[in-house]
């Protein structure tokens, strides 16, 4: 159970301040986006916090958290608990700050929300959200923060130049009298008492709202035990690691120092064994122990049975924002085998591709091999893309395509050559065989002879033919009257 009196008390004195104003269109993705997400009581702190500080000067408000449990109705419990749903969203920044003789105080840093393009570009924050208000207001909150007209401006007109004028071209008539200002003088002075008696509140105009980070070390070093030193563990190296962990599994930070409170990952001399980390969650995942971050919508565009094509926008879209373990669950509409997930962890962990590169593999994989993952065929393409140092996605596909265009240009060229009638090549060139053996040659050459002396005696034999042999020359022949002898009559 849960100590809240331990983190907080009533008493405890707190300041807030933000770092740029909010502005009313802004209030409006907080109502809108952020609402659904916090819950109630969170948006009614949220609220308060920002109308504390002074809006025309930016000056700190200042109070107790009774006064602000008495201004929201709010418990203690929940009203931690409500701050904390502000933070987890990046609303609001919480820090501690003490002086030498202990006396503290809390401050609380408000952030303004993010635009409704970085909103709807974060998975996890479009997933609550939908699950939260369906599918017809999701629809209508994008199609409210949609601009249809100049998406189709960048796209009709994409040349641009900018015809800007810049300060001294604009006001180029000032001399350098009238904007110096000299030291000790009156106009000095002024300007060092109205700094001094009215100081400007620091705030950061150009300050920009952004996603908070995927991993959270504070989580790491609360839970590592004991006898292990953080500086050792956060390391470069090992931070990382922490990343593709966090990405590949969709585990998050919380999660991970969970596991990282076990004393047998970790050496003797108190180093992180990474493998023995990779175990343990390989067999959690495998045994349906590991509690995992919804990516519902995040396989868009991958289904079982099918694959976005190599080359299209929706192959590369997948490759660079799906971990594999999820491309892969997509791609067979659930939780993939041990042998499906070890040869995915490889590819990523043990041989280093980057991420979008694993994924383009295993798409091409599953594609060339009917759905099989064959390990022998992995292993080839892997061999072949790091020779050619394929390092993102947009190279991987151009291999595949080179690599589909040569294979079916191989088998037009053999379609053809099936077809091209035998003993002659396109053109008339005759077809080079392989050469006979020497005895089959001799037998051939003998019986050519023989048939060619055939020939000769044939011919002459119809040479020696007489008159006499022909029956019809015979006939005519003894039709003419003999010639009488001498003495005759």
């Amino acid at each position: 159970m849960r100590l809240v009196w331990n983190e907080l008390s009533p008493k405890d004195r707190y300041l807030v301040r933000w770092v740029r104003p909010v502005s009313l269109t802004e209030m409006g993705y907080v109502t809108h986006l952020y609402l659904p997400l916090i819950g109630v009581e969170a948006y009614a702190l949220y609220q308060l916090l920002v109308h504390e500080v002074d809006e025309r000067s930016g000056a700190v408000g200042e109070g107790t958290h009774r006064s602000m449990m008495l201004m929201t109705s709010l418990s203690l419990d929940r009203l931690l608990a409500a701050r904390e749903r502000l933070e987890a969203m990046g609303l609001l920044e919480v820090r501690r700050r003490e002086n030498r003789e202990r006396d503290y105080f809390y401050e609380y840093l408000i952030k303004p929300p993010l635009s409704p393009y970085q909103f709807f570009r974060e998975e996890v924050w479009s997933v609550m959200l939908l699950n939260k208000v369906e599918q017809p207001r999701f629809e209508q909150l994008r199609r409210t923060y949609a601009d249809r007209r100049f998406a189709d401006l960048e796209e009709t007109y994409p040349y641009e130049e900018n015809l800007t004028k810049p300060f001294y071209e604009v006001y180029h008539s000032l001399s350098p009298s009238e904007l110096e200002v000299r030291q000790g003088s009156e106009t000095a002075q002024f300007f060092h008492r109205m700094e001094e008696e009215y100081p400007a509140v620091p705030q950061q105009g150009d300050y920009q709202a952004e996603p908070s980070p995927l991993l959270d070390l504070s989580f790491v070093r609360l839970n590592l035990p004991s006898h292990v030193s953080a500086s050792d563990i956060l390391t470069a190296e090992n931070v990382a690691f922490f990343y593709q962990l966090l990405h590949f599994y969709q585990i998050s930070s919380w999660l991970l120092g969970q596991e990282l409170r076990d004393w047998s990952l970790f050496t003797t001399d108190g180093r992180l064994d990474r493998e023995a980390l990779r175990r343990r969650l390989r067999e959690k995942y495998v045994d349906g122990r590991l509690t995992r971050e919804e990516r519902a919508a995040a396989a868009a565009g991958v289904a079982p049975g099918e694959l976005p094509e190599p080359g299209s926008t929706a192959f590369q879209q997948v490759c660079r924002r799906l971990s594999p373990l999820t491309l892969l669950e997509a791609a067979v509409g659930g939780r993939v085998s041990k042998a499906y997930l070890e040869r995915a962890e490889s590819l990523l962990f043990s041989d280093g591709l980057p991420t979008e590169v694993v994924n383009a593999l295993l798409l091409h994989a599953l594609r060339e091999t009917q759905m099989e993952l064959p390990r022998s065929y992995l292993e080839t393409v892997r061999d072949s893309w790091k020779a050619k140092q394929i390092s993102t996605v947009d190279e991987a596909v151009r291999v595949i395509l080179e690599r589909t265009e040569a294979r079916q240009q191989a088998q037009a060229k053999a379609k053809s050559k099936k077809e091209q009638p035998s003993g002659f090549l396109r053109g008339g060139r005759p077809l080079l065989t392989d050469k006979l053996p020497a005895s089959v040659q001799r037998q051939l050459e003998r019986e050519r002879q023989q048939a060619e002396r055939q020939d000769v005696q044939q011919s002459a034999e119809e040479k020696k033919r007489k008159v006499m042999d022909d029956p019809e020359l015979r006939a005519l022949l003894e039709s003419f009257p003999k010639p009488q002898r001498g003495g005759e009559r």
